[in-house]
């Protein structure tokens, strides 16, 4: 399936992967969650959160590694159990990483704000009570262009960028966890768990960080694009670490953060908690600064993995037949998905014109748009292991079936506790509303052009362990 010698390495692919999940979570997000659950509270959320979804990390390594397909999750569901659930599980993907783009993209002028104050001046309009100002504006689509012109010029342009300021990201990571030790007060840690109920306040940061943990599920959607001597077993290992390390560093940036400002009073420090914190604590703007950047690289990062992942899963939704043909064109010269980047822009576009405000209730749905790939993923795990049992898997799930059927609990229990109205953590009024109009719109297209052939590029033999090139 692939001849490309000059691909994507093990190297390119964490970069990928790490870069694409941590953005501006750590910076607005930690604190949110520390005001949610407490210090302590928080850091037990997202060490639960890790450990549920390290056994969908091991699904995702092994149907990646195993199966040599076009497409990812959606791809690997319409082999295991069908044509149905693989559009459901593709359409709400698209959703999640259509949803995603502006969001970032209007992070980076808020950020950028912070370090150039005039960027807060010439306001034009208003949208839901989000003042949206010219040059933060024009900063935000500046910068949606530039990211957008390296992906049209090729993955190796995007993958260069995409290493290059995830190593800075993390160096600024190193920074800021020994600066806010250094600076701040043990005594900061109170309160260590939320006054409105430990368990409750621990189940609802874990339905936000869910969203903060995202990023790894980038890989099977470029695998078609890795080098022809890569290893597929590290990319496995790339998934899982990644996850790993991600929610390790969440932790460690918990703790920092504990020590600037106690839980109930950062998340009241404006549009950039923790680091109006910092400035606050240490009375200076040289740390804050550098955290700044980094969290700046880590927005930009966000938006080219998720832009390079999202174009290439719009790209196989159309070869394989769910999408009119046209956007699975490519440029002559670069084979970049020309129209998906064209529209993807667009649709960036607008929603960065809209306003956070706007994007707010969308961002739930994005959360649910990956809850329901991975959800797919674990049930496709179970069928194809059931199925295909002489299937070479280059990375093996840690625990086979056992796990598998773990995964599938927890990716589905989250769902269902998201859905079902009630709950905890179930969607409010509006979501409920854009979840259904998501929904009757891809009826609508699946009707239109599920009476086409529906087809995916599968070079996975059934059963001796070899592949098909």
């Amino acid at each position: 399936m692939n001849s490309n010698s000059k691909g994507m390495s093990t190297k390119d692919y964490f970069g990928l992967a790490f870069g694409s999940m941590i953005g501006i979570g750590w910076v607005i997000s930690v604190p949110a969650w520390m005001g949610t659950a407490g210090s302590v509270g928080a850091i037990i959320a997202v060490a639960l959160t890790m450990l549920m979804i390290i056994p969908i990390g091991f699904v995702y390594g092994e149907l990646t590694s195993s199966l040599k397909v076009r497409g990812g999750e959606f791809a690997y569901t319409f082999v295991a159990i069908g044509k149905v659930p693989a559009f459901i599980c593709g359409w709400f993907l698209i959703l999640g990483y259509l949803i995603i783009l502006p969001w970032v993209a209007i992070s980076v002028s808020l950020l950028a704000s912070y370090v150039f104050p005039w960027l807060n001046s010439i306001p034009i309009y208003s949208v839901f009570n989000y003042q949206v100002y010219l040059p933060q504006l024009l900063v935000s689509l500046l910068v949606v262009g530039i990211i957008v012109y390296m992906n049209w010029k090729g993955t190796k342009q995007s993958t260069i960028f995409q290493n290059t300021a995830t190593f800075m990201m993390i160096v600024t990571f190193i920074l800021f966890i020994i600066g806010g030790m250094f600076v701040g007060d043990s005594e900061n840690f109170k309160p260590l768990f939320s006054s409105e109920g430990k368990v409750n306040s621990i189940v609802l940061a874990m339905a936000a960080i869910l969203f903060f943990m995202n990023g790894f599920d980038t890989i099977p959607k470029t695998v078609e694009e890795a080098d022809s001597k890569i290893n597929y077993s590290n990319l496995g290992k790339v998934i899982v670490g990644t996850i790993t390390l991600g929610g390790l560093l969440y932790i460690l940036i918990i703790i920092s953060s504990s020590f600037i400002m106690p839980a109930d009073k950062i998340g009241n420090m404006g549009s950039l908690p923790l680091i109006n914190a910092l400035e606050t604590t240490t009375g200076s703007k040289f740390l804050p600064y550098i955290v700044a950047f980094g969290a700046l690289m880590g927005v930009i990062t966000t938006f080219n993995g998720f832009l390079l992942a999202g174009s290439r899963l719009i790209v196989s939704f159309s070869k394989a037949g769910f999408l009119p043909e046209a956007f699975s064109k490519t440029h002559p010269k670069y084979k970049s998905p020309t129209v998906t980047l064209i529209v993807m822009t667009i649709i960036s576009v607008i929603g960065i014109l809209l306003g956070s405000g706007v994007l707010l209730p969308f961002i739930i749905m994005g959360g649910i748009s990956f809850l329901i790939a991975w959800f797919c993923m674990a049930i496709s795990s179970v069928k194809i292991r059931k199925d295909r049992p002489n299937l070479h898997r280059p990375y093996k799930i840690p625990g086979g079936l056992s796990m598998a059927y773990i995964a599938t609990f927890f990716s589905g229990l989250f769902l269902v506790l998201m859905i079902i109205p009630g709950t905890p953590i179930s969607m409010g009024k509006v979501e409920y509303i854009l979840f259904t109009c998501w929904l009757v719109i891809g009826f609508v297209v699946y009707a239109f052009f599920s009476k086409g052939d529906i087809a995916i590029e599968d070079h996975t033999l059934k059963n001796e362990g070899e592949y098909v090139e």
